[in-house]
């Protein structure tokens, strides 16, 4: 996976939610939900784009690219996986699970992701009722 920032996983994340529910990418949709002005959003996809994972043609909403939508499945999937093990494990709250889960899933090595999963028994759904997509399903 490519050196990220938090911002950079975030917007990743945020991008394929917003394909998952079907819901607008547009640069303006991504800035409001992020809750940042217009130009830091633009930047934020600038650098997705220079790192292969969004592609921005003009007038047309930003699209993740292959690899960005590969690299934005395996967050997402560590995010559910941290987020449930937190939950379930931990006796956090789900609000408490998916926040801390923001800050810290996409910083695990996949080893200990795997682990995770395998303690929880590969679940199919996050506690939001998403589906848990495995990489060798």
């Amino acid at each position: 996976m490519p050196e990220l920032v938090r911002s950079e996983v975030v917007y990743l994340e945020g991008m394929y939610r917003l394909n998952e529910s079907h819901d607008t990418t547009s640069v303006s949709a991504l800035a409001k939900r992020f809750g940042v002005k217009l130009p830091t959003a633009i930047e934020v996809l600038d650098k997705l784009e220079e790192k292969g994972l969004v592609i921005r043609k003009p007038w047309k909403v930003p699209q993740l690219s292959k690899r960005g939508n590969s690299v934005a499945e395996r967050l997402i999937h560590q995010h559910r996986i941290v987020e449930l093990y937190f939950n379930t494990t931990l006796g956090l709250n789900s609000a408490m699970s998916c926040s801390e889960a923001s800050k810290v899933a996409h910083l695990f090595e996949e080893s200990v992701i795997q682990k995770m999963c395998k303690s929880l028994h590969r679940p199919k759904q996050c506690m939001h009722g998403y589906l848990i997509r495995h990489s060798d399903d």
